[in-house]
């Protein structure tokens, strides 16, 4: 099986969601895959259990929609540019942004407080306690969009958008490491790809305990991997920002359902580098926290890491970089998705 991902011309959001309704799965793949002025990204799926699932729940999802003849489904991807100080601080603008406009505009039934602001001239001023906070406010706050969604008819969207927006500039300034000549090595471009079924429809998948076995930090360059696919932070996450208010107040995000989503980020982790750094520090933050006093860490659903569900075979990037100077500088919007056999035919 082959997942492809083709890029064409475009504009793309780095500090909000994209958003797109289409019917390219009404087309032939070969089509798709040979569009003049586009790119194709194709990652080989491996066999593991989980990865067949993933292939089953997209059939399934995308059967959803083929079978409603007028029917489309809303794609949308989220991407993480590289690390700088202008775009760090850009994020910085636009989180202050948001905050004053939900604090200003009456369709919003909550406000932001101004000391969770963030710092946007003093590049090393990380305030990571105030976007642990934001994060919180998202979480809680689309919990309550949702329940409001019929009331809010004509500014779900809008809401919606804002609160998507909190959550990725959350999570970019999150990745930014503690001095200029460090986070010049850490170009980054980071996407997840989701996909939802027909307007108020849910077929979602839970996973259970056997479902957590190959979950691991250890990946290629070049991996595709199953998108987190959760509102929220897992457990390693918070360990990697220091967030152990969510343990404290019960509000850990693990992985617990299955979306045929997928992410990606051109870096690798060996197993040596899983093994002598980052799980080191893992297991350090849970010891010194004490976190086994609030959860059952014997549960599989808090192995670390994300399922692997396949390598790029049809470039050799060894680098985000890469990846931009190849595909996104001259093709950066996503144009379609696909799951084919190994001939390139429609699996549907």
């Amino acid at each position: 099986m082959r997942y492809h991902i083709v890029y064409e011309q475009g504009v793309v959001n780095y500090t909000g969601s994209n958003v797109g309704e289409h019917k390219f799965f009404r087309k032939d793949p070969q089509d798709l895959l040979n569009q003049p002025d586009t790119n194709v990204v194709t990652w080989e799926l491996n066999n593991l259990d989980l990865t067949q699932h993933f292939v089953d729940c997209y059939k399934e999802r995308m059967q959803s929609v083929i079978d409603k003849d007028d029917h489309f489904f809303r794609y949308i991807y989220d991407v993480y540019r590289s690390l700088d100080n202008k775009t760090i601080l850009e994020s910085r603008i636009e989180m202050n942004r948001i905050i004053d406009k939900i604090n200003n505009n009456d369709i919003y039934w909550f406000d932001i407080s101004d000391e969770l602001k963030l710092n946007t001239v003093d590049i090393l001023d990380t305030r990571i306690k105030n976007c642990n906070e934001l994060h919180d406010i998202f979480e809680t706050r689309m919990v309550e969009l949702n329940e409001r969604k019929v009331s809010l008819r004509n500014e779900y969207e809008e809401i919606w958008n804002d609160l998507q927006a909190i959550n990725l500039l959350v999570h970019f300034n999150e990745r930014q490491v503690a001095n200029d000549s460090e986070m010049e090595d850490r170009q980054t471009y980071f996407t997840s790809l989701k996909f939802e079924p027909p307007y108020g429809e849910k077929n979602t998948w839970q996973l259970v305990g056997e479902d957590y076995k190959d979950f691991t930090m250890v990946r290629p360059h070049g991996a595709l991997t199953l998108d987190f696919g959760t509102v929220g932070k897992d457990l390693f996450t918070c360990s990697v920002t220091d967030d152990i208010e969510l343990v404290h107040k019960n509000m850990i995000s693990q992985q617990v359902e299955l979306n045929p989503w997928v992410q990606f980020d051109w870096f690798s982790c060996t197993e040596e580098e899983w093994q002598t750094d980052q799980m080191l520090l893992y297991n350090k933050w849970i010891e010194d926290n004490h976190v086994g006093e609030y959860l059952d860490l014997n549960n599989p659903m808090y192995t670390p890491g994300r399922h692997q569900l396949g390598q790029c075979i049809s470039h050799n990037f060894k680098h985000p970089e890469e990846f931009v100077q190849g595909i996104i500088n001259n093709t950066g919007k996503i144009n379609s998705f696909f799951i084919t056999d190994d001939q390139n035919k429609t699996i549907l």
